[in-house]
């Protein structure tokens, strides 16, 4: 990392300040970079020369630097030694003057030629003086290191305290990048880590320290900076790394999440901040990724939450804690019942019921959801074996189940120990998944389907769902999101969207269902506008399954006026 003040010249030969006639300051020009501080009085005391070095090393203003030239050295630097309090020019031509603080730099003044002086700051160093950090390179990008990063700060710090300026840290975490490793290998990978770097490096200032702290993980210690210009940073960070990559004749898109924390007053241990930073990356991840966030207590106590959640979720997936209620999905055609969905359900022993939404993000994250969907499966199974062969059980499947090396002999198990058929069982998965690498997923989809079992498309139509899907990948079923189906969000273009989808996915081959259906009139116009099937609270919310047998014994309701098709241009 640079000194906090870099070293450049505050004259140079075509200045236009008047040239000096002291030849030892065109000498100094060549000095102008030089990390020691040096500047040059006329025998009146007037700055001939000086260099940033020496203003930092006594806490001026970098803005200064091109309007003290010819000014009164006392005017510009109250707080330094003159050289005519302590040398006597009868004599000694060379010595040393303190300042009034022991924490303050020494100057070292020599007498020149034309009667000025020339002084030369000593120890004690400050930011100017000190000596350069050992800089020890990460080997794959060439940034620095944690332990770089942390030896920077204590610097930064101790500026920053006495220049009442800001430091705000940014930790950046690169979205989708297993992916990249895991599709294209380590090399494009290393390769792809290499370029962002270089990225990072043009988005900040070159005063701005930038490390690579983990496998896909960046920080980036910005001084001196408001919080709207270290958002612009995140900001511009952000729109850099999303930019397409060319690595290796392969372009790759992938985006960053930047969580953002400022150093608190008199904070001397990075790790407090790089955590305060990390945990509001969390939350842009969390929150969809390709943003930033900056860093609030809150936030403290939300991720203590989940920490709870996810060490509770351990015990139950040992004290067999969740069960499973299905709710029930109709056939149009054959005008009942033609499956039911297996949702997971914890009973906590303090808590009460859980809802999923509080638990899953938890179990995916964690990796706790290969462990949990596979009990999930067998015991859906388990259970639909008992009904009756025209019923199919469906259960969905976390994206990062269905890339989980074990999934496919997961299936094949829990067929084998229930005993059954593999076309009553239907996988459901997101568009999360198939965000992948298209072949992965498509040879894992023939493999299941080689097996007999069913695949359908839970939830179209959210986030960046396409009906390019439908023609892509062998769906047995397309499940259309609720929000198409419910009021007030199912205006007329979503109900063109329902009736686009069914006719493709008919096209096709394909069963299309939507969700969400609560009255009469929803299910009227899902049908005219060509689903095959349904699933919702005007069927039925989701049972246990010991009520199951007697739930299918009882006829549905408010169906009998729907035998046929409404006519065309009929109203619901």
């Amino acid at each position: 990392m640079s000194q906090h003040h870099s070293a450049v010249g505050m004259t140079d030969p075509s200045s236009s300040a008047a040239p000096s006639d002291d030849p030892s300051v065109e000498i100094l020009h060549g000095l102008r970079d030089a990390g020691v501080g040096l500047v040059a009085l006329s025998a009146n005391n007037e700055i001939s020369f000086v260099n940033n070095a020496f203003l930092a090393a006594f806490d001026l203003p970098e803005t200064e630097c091109a309007a003290v030239l010819g000014k009164s050295f006392q005017d510009v630097c109250p707080t330094c030694p003159l050289p005519s309090s302590t040398l006597r020019r009868t004599g000694d031509e060379t010595g040393t003057a303190d300042a009034a603080s022991d924490r303050t730099a020494k100057i070292i003044w020599s007498s020149n030629s034309a009667g000025g002086w020339i002084g030369v700051v000593t120890a004690p160093p400050s930011q100017a003086a000190r000596p350069a950090l050992l800089f020890e390179p990460d080997e794959l990008t060439g940034l620095g290191t944690r332990k770089h990063l942390k030896a920077c700060f204590e610097r930064m710090s101790e500026d920053a305290d006495r220049r009442d300026q800001r430091i705000v840290a940014l930790f950046v975490d690169l979205d989708h990048f297993k992916q990249v490793n895991d599709t294209l290998g380590h090399a494009v990978g290393d390769g792809l880590l290499c370029k962002v770097a270089e990225r990072l490096k043009k988005t900040v200032r070159r005063d701005d320290l930038v490390a690579r702290v983990g496998g896909d993980e960046f920080a980036i210690l910005v001084s001196d900076r408001a919080l709207p210009a270290a958002e612009d940073v995140a900001g511009r960070i952000i729109k850099m790394i999303s930019r397409p990559f060319l690595i290796d004749g392969h372009q790759i898109t992938i985006g960053a999440s930047v969580g953002l924390a400022a150093r608190l007053p008199n904070e001397n241990d990075p790790d407090k901040m790089l955590q305060r930073a990390d945990i509001a990356l969390y939350e842009s991840k969390r929150g969809g990724r390709n943003q930033f966030n900056w860093f609030k207590d809150e936030m403290f106590a939300e991720l203590e939450k989940r920490r709870e959640i996810e060490i509770d979720l351990r015990k139950a997936v040992l004290l067999d804690q969740f069960k499973i209620v299905f709710q029930p999905q109709m056939s149009f055609e054959q005008q009942k019942v033609s499956g039911f969905e297996a949702l997971i359900r914890w009973d906590h022993p303090v808590r009460g019921e859980v809802a999923p939404l509080d638990f899953l993000s938890v179990a995916e994250e964690t990796g706790l959801i290969v462990e949990i969907g596979t009990w999930v499966l067998a015991e859906a199974c388990k259970t639909a074996v008992t009904w009756p062969e025209d019923i199919a059980v469906a259960v969905n499947v976390s994206s990062i189940q269905f890339e989980d090396d074990g999934f496919l002999t997961a299936v094949g198990s829990a067929l084998e120990k229930s005993g059954l058929s593999p076309h009553r069982l239907e996988l459901e998965i997101t568009e999360t998944t198939l965000l992948k690498n298209d072949s992965v997923v498509l040879e894992r989809m023939n493999d299941l389907r080689a097996l007999g079992v069913r695949i359908s498309l839970d939830d179209f139509g959210i986030g960046y769902s396409s009906l390019n899907y439908l023609r892509k990948y062998p769906f047995d079923k397309v499940k259309i999101d609720q929000s198409f189906v419910r009021e007030p969000f199912a205006d007329e273009n979503a109900h063109h969207i329902v009736e686009a989808v069914a006719q493709l996915g008919t096209a096709f081959g394909m069963n299309v269902l939507a969700e969400g259906v609560e009255t009469v009139e929803q299910l009227a116009r899902i049908r005219q506008n060509g689903c095959a099937a349904i699933q919702g609270y005007l069927i039925g919310r989701p049972i246990k399954p010991a009520e199951i047998g007697s739930f299918l014994e009882v006829p549905l309701p408010e169906l009998a006026s729907l035998q046929s098709p409404p006519k065309e241009g009929s109203t619901s």
